[in-house]
Order: structure tokens, then sequence, then C-alpha cells
């Protein structure tokens, strides 16, 4: 005996497809007013500092071969940076500073040169920096716990910023401004 083809299944899967599209763009319309007046720094996908470890172990290596130079992996490539420490306690003493002088090409860098302590432009040996990149654009480096931290984007968070809080933590270098 045959069987009766049902009529009531594809009207309803349609009615369900349909539903289920309409909630989706729903969603997708929600989140993006949600996130469309946020400042980009409020957007969370990472760390907002570098972390560069063990201040003993820092220290020690710039001691032996130097500061040391962090290529920008952001994608931008806008904040290549060298930290450097000075004086004797690893705790205290800490710079962070774009690697490039003002208005120059990323492959213009600073390289150190201990004789002089202080740095030369790769592309312009007549360009000279002090050991502390004083006059460089500086980021702001913490140091809690014996570990270092760089905050790259304290000037992007600059006009977002809360009221200031009190720490124990050592800060060395200076925010540009």
């Amino acid at each position: 005996m045959p069987v009766a083809p049902s009529s009531g299944h594809a009207s309803r899967a349609l009615l369900v497809s349909a539903v289920s599209i309409v909630l989706l763009g729903g969603a997708l319309w929600l989140a993006t007013v949600a996130l469309g007046g946020r400042n980009s720094t409020d957007v969370r996908l990472g760390d907002q500092t570098f972390q560069g470890g063990s201040t003993k172990r820092l220290a020690k290596e710039i001691a032996d071969r130097g500061p040391i130079l962090y290529s920008d992996v952001s994608g931008e490539r806008e904040r290549d940076m060298i930290l450097q420490h000075l004086g004797d306690d690893p705790d205290e003493g800490w710079y962070a500073f774009l690697a490039a002088p003002a208005d120059k090409a990323r492959d213009c860098t600073w390289i150190w040169d201990g004789k002089e302590d202080r740095f030369h432009a790769t592309c312009d040996p007549s360009l000279t920096a002090p050991a502390d990149g004083e006059g460089l654009k500086q980021f702001p480096v913490r140091v809690s716990d014996g570990r270092i931290d760089v905050d790259l984007n304290a000037s992007a968070r600059a006009t977002t910023t809360t009221t200031p809080t009190t720490s124990d933590v050592v800060e060395s270098g200076e925010p540009e401004e």
C-alpha cells in the first residue's frame, strides 16, 4: 500500500530556517552596535604589555651583549623596541623606546656603541641617542616580583585612562607625552 506524501515538513523547515537567519542577523547587528562605539584600545585580543621575563636574566644579557632589539610582530610593524638596562640593580634602571629614529624607515635602527655609551643610527651614524633613550618615544617599564613588563599601548590608552592606583611596582622610563 502506497504512503501518502506529507505536506507540512517542507514549510516547517523553511520557517525554522528563516527564523534562524533573522535571529543570527539580529545578534550580529547587536554585536556591531555594542562594539562600534568602543575605543580600539578597549578590544583586548592579546596582552596589553610586552612581558620580557626575569629582570636578573635580562640585566645580565644586556650587560654582556648590549641593549636588546625586539621586533614588532603585531602586524603594524611600527613599534620595534629597544630594551635597555642601566645600573647595577636588576629591578631598577629599565628603559624601553622605539628602535628607529623619528621619521626614518623601519630598517634604520639604533645600534649600541658600548665604547661611547650611546646609540648611533644605522642609516646615518651622525644621528645619536643617549643610553637611556631620552628624547625618543619611550614605553613605560614596570618591574614586579623580578619580572619586567613594557606597556606598548600606554599612549593609545592615555585618552581613556582611569584614576591612578597605588602599588609596589617599580617603574622605569617615561611614557611619551
